[in-house]
């Protein structure tokens, strides 16, 4: 019985995913959680689930990480913001956390079975080849937007890259998302996609290339989008999203000055 991890199952992404696996009776789904309460109270069914175990823990427990995903076949890293917060790593502290997590199996534990395909959210804008036909300005525009969450997600590719030699990773980079329902996928290494796509949809993709034999290398190290196949709706939130992110990267005290003054 094939066995899939998720990083961030309480995320957009990762319950679109868990979603999709608890429809599956043919397979087992591991959820690491900082909050197993919080994951429980959007999934009430995952109580005393079979098929389902969850991890409770922080990404500095190595052990805790390396148990969770060492018995897998795919490991669904979807730990991300949606927030251009100045200075984010989230993505750069789950590549750190998911490298020593497998070298923890693989020196500690004395485990040399084949380790998991890492299957890695990121996003289509940092991909020249993807977004080759993009308006220049529509690309900059958005890059500005969300500039450290792609700087964030650039470093945390990189740091994947230098670990090539022992282990696998698929970077996911989708375009825009949006909560719809599944429209229909299909995976593509040569283009973005030109509409919304919905987290079920982009969930199917990651499952899709988590499922893979270990085999077939076609798309290990490669950037892939993920496109729909049918209609789904324009996301509202999204432009209003971009605009408040080129302010924290214009300004970047300004965001540190609200954040403190919701904080107080």
């Amino acid at each position: 019985m094939p066995t899939f991890a998720i990083l961030g199952a309480t995320g957009n992404t990762g319950q679109a995913i868990l979603t999709l696996l608890l429809r599956d009776e043919s397979v087992k789904v591991h959820c690491f959680v900082r909050s197993s309460r919080k994951l429980h109270g959007q999934m009430p069914e995952l109580r005393d689930h079979k098929r389902v175990k969850i991890f409770e823990s922080s990404l500095n427990d190595t052990p805790i990480l390396a148990e969770c995903i060492a018995p897998c076949d795919a490991v669904f890293s979807c730990i991300a913001t949606e927030e251009n917060s100045p200075g984010c790593s989230i993505a750069l502290d789950t590549a750190h956390a998911v490298v020593a997590a497998l070298c923890h199996v693989r020196c500690v534990k004395k485990n040399y079975a084949p380790l998991p395909r890492i299957i890695v959210l990121s996003s289509g804008t940092i991909n020249d080849h993807l977004c080759r036909d993009t308006p220049t300005f529509a690309r900059y525009f958005v890059w500005t937007g969300f500039s450290n969450i792609y700087a964030d997600l650039l470093r945390a590719e990189a740091y994947y890259r230098l670990h090539r030699a022992w282990m696998t990773a698929v970077f996911v980079q989708p375009g825009g998302l949006v909560h719809d329902s599944q429209a229909g996928h299909a995976v593509s290494t040569e283009k973005e996609a030109s509409t919304f796509l919905s987290f079920l949809d982009l969930a199917a993709g990651m499952i899709e290339c988590g499922s893979k034999d270990k085999d077939d290398t076609e798309w290990d190290w490669v950037g892939l989008s993920v496109l729909p196949t049918g209609k789904t709706r324009f996301n509202p939130k999204a432009p209003f999203a971009v605009l408040r992110g080129c302010l924290w990267t214009i300004f970047p005290p300004l965001y540190w000055i609200l954040h403190s003054a919701r904080s107080g």
